[in-house]
């Protein structure tokens, strides 16, 4: 697996994304917060919430995270044409590939439209398997004793 989860999603969508409106047109992709210098038409990615929850089990290390992503989508003038084009071609985000050639599925995906700007929410929940490296395991380990003899008896 992955060693930072939330950017291979985030990146995931972005190649996704970037993928399917390739013959679109140029629609930048921003996953960082831009100040100044946002290109319409554009999409930008933002991680919302998340959170980890550890599965029930001492021996090994699972967890179960769930993370919640937006993608605001923006034309030049609100058009409403554009964004049901936008909110139709981002229902593809249902699957998406990580850097390892590993698919992951989004569990949940919705949409709202507010004053011209597209909001598509997808919900991805992943178990993930975590390594203890810093742990040391002993090879072999003897213990002897015996007990001590009670004088009161």
């Amino acid at each position: 697996m992955v060693k930072s989860v939330v950017n291979e999603i985030v990146l995931g969508i972005a190649a996704k994304v970037k993928a399917i409106y390739k013959d679109k047109g140029d629609y930048p992709i921003y996953t960082d917060n831009e100040e100044q210098g946002l290109e319409k038409p554009c999409f930008f990615i933002k991680v919302i919430d998340g959170n980890e929850s550890r599965e029930i089990g001492l021996e090994n290390k699972f967890y179960k995270d769930l993370l919640n992503i937006v993608i605001i989508g923006y034309t030049l003038d609100g058009n409403t044409e554009i964004l049901n084009d936008m909110i139709d071609n981002l229902y593809e985000l249902e699957y998406i590939e990580l850097s390892d050639k590993s698919l992951i599925r989004a569990i949940k995906l919705h949409h709202k439209v507010e004053d011209g700007v597209l909001h598509f929410f997808i919900d991805y929940n992943l178990s993930i398997k975590k390594d203890d490296d810093a742990t040391i395991k002993m090879n072999d380990y003897n213990l002897s004793g015996e007990v001590k003899k009670d004088e009161n008896i």
